[in-house]
């Protein structure tokens, strides 16, 4: 048995230490089209940019990490066998994944399930991962768990693009 698609009740943004003036920002007056699937997006506050000039100096640009929890699960399984993530979002065929990755008190905890795969909609994980971590039915409960998400320019082609994310959401095992 699994839960619902489930979407968080809480999101916020942090840039990586050192790095507020050199990542790109999310419009955080748009957390709450998180909250709905009502067909509006969370975009980036201007064009993520890949500019090729030579491997070793090519700039490839990140977003902040946007964290997504509180989730209100209802119907929970018995016993945690695995957990999904579903993104959905508008990578303009060139902004690909850096970081997806669970949350917890703070934490990033587990694998990253990040891939350079551009489909508008992806899933990470499945009903018999865990992404490498021991989460207790209580961890999944507690507020403070949920994902990590961050996109980054694709490496391998040149481009001035936003990302637009509608969705992430989360299935229970």
């Amino acid at each position: 048995m699994a839960t619902n698609w489930t979407l968080p009740i809480t999101a916020d943004q942090y840039a990586e230490s050192d790095a507020e003036n050199i990542h790109v920002s999310w419009d955080a007056s748009e957390f709450n089209n998180l909250r709905n699937l009502d067909g509006r997006s969370v975009k980036t506050v201007r064009d993520l940019l890949h500019v090729s000039r030579d491997p070793r100096h090519d700039i490839v640009e990140k977003t902040y990490f946007l964290r997504v929890s509180n989730f209100n699960f209802s119907s929970l399984p018995s016993t945690l066998s695995g957990i999904e993530t579903r993104i959905t979002a508008n990578r303009y065929g060139r902004i690909t994944d850096d970081t997806v990755q669970f949350c917890l008190n703070g934490l990033l905890i587990g694998d990253n399930q990040a891939t350079l795969d551009l489909s508008p909609i992806k899933i990470y994980g499945s009903n018999e991962s865990l992404w490498s971590t021991n989460l207790s039915m209580s961890d999944i409960q507690n507020s403070s768990f949920g994902v990590v998400v961050r996109f980054k320019s694709h490496p391998s082609w040149p481009h001035k693009c936003s990302a637009l994310i509608d969705a992430i959401e989360i299935r229970v095992h």
